[in-house]
């Protein structure tokens, strides 16, 4: 069976959903709640088609929090939370016709510190791991304790003394301008491909794919605009993993382009 960690929180969503392409001014929304976020929606995803999936996640104090992690235990996720004295972490989404954007509160839960006791030997088997963390410290200690899974780090980047360590990374246009340290796309791509890195992609706010891998690199508009939400997002990473069961990263990635170019 396909296997995957994946290291997130739960939140409190609050959704602002508006039609137009940009945000304006002043303009009319609509105001939705959402228990789980993103992490529950990535989880699930896998869960559907029928990878062993495993969480681990800090929780909040609150039943909101306990919900969530009996939701997906009820599912089939093998879920190991430490819990925090703070209440679930409270975000604010906003989605335009485009595009997605997500204010998280600096007071919520925090996050891991290798002053975690996490059961990491539980989760060494696993096929993929997901990494959202910044802790350096803390993803050195799972690296390492963790060497035969392949390690992708989803919404940041690792530094450089990870590198090696690392199988891919995904970002998007924004996180990379944000993440770059001042390297051009291309640059970067090179770099971090000729130390170890297997892969880096990056998706486009206009719709294409950028992908670099320490045997071929391209740029391509893609069959959706799947770095506009999180939702998306989700989704063509699974697709991903799935086709990379059967395929190198080079063909796989090529199954996400156009058919308007094929």
């Amino acid at each position: 069976m396909k296997s995957i960690v994946i290291f997130g929180t739960f939140a409190q969503r609050h959704i602002l959903t508006t039609q137009h392409s940009a945000l304006l001014p002043y303009q009319f929304a609509k105001m939705s709640t959402e228990t789980g976020g993103s992490t529950t929606h990535l989880v699930n995803i896998f869960l559907d088609k029928n990878w062993q999936t495993h969480l681990m996640t800090k929780l909040g104090n609150d039943l909101a929090s306990l919900t969530c992690q009996d939701e997906l235990e009820q599912k089939g996720c093998f879920v190991y939370a430490k819990q925090e004295d703070v209440p679930l972490t409270s975000e604010t989404v906003v989605r335009t016709a485009e595009h997605e954007y997500v204010l998280s509160l600096q007071d919520s839960i925090s996050s891991f510190s290798i002053n975690d006791d996490l059961p990491l030997a539980a989760i060494a088997h696993c096929d993929y791991g997901l990494i959202t963390e910044r802790n350096e410290k803390f993803i050195e200690v799972v690296l390492r304790r963790a060497p035969n899974v392949k390690w992708i780090f989803n919404h940041t980047f690792p530094n450089a003394n990870l590198l090696r360590s690392v199988h891919g990374v995904l970002l998007n246009e924004s996180e990379f301008n944000v993440l770059n340290k001042g390297y051009t796309l291309e640059l970067m791509g090179l770099m971090i491909t000729s130390i170890g890195v297997r892969w880096m992609i990056v998706l486009m706010d206009n719709g294409d794919i950028m992908y670099y891998t320490n045997k071929a690199d391209g740029t391509f508009p893609a069959t959706d605009n799947y770095g506009s939400n999180e939702t998306k997002r989700n989704e063509f990473l699974l697709m991903l993993l799935d086709k990379l069961q059967e395929k190198e990263i080079e063909e796989a990635i090529l199954d996400f382009k156009s058919e308007d170019l094929i």
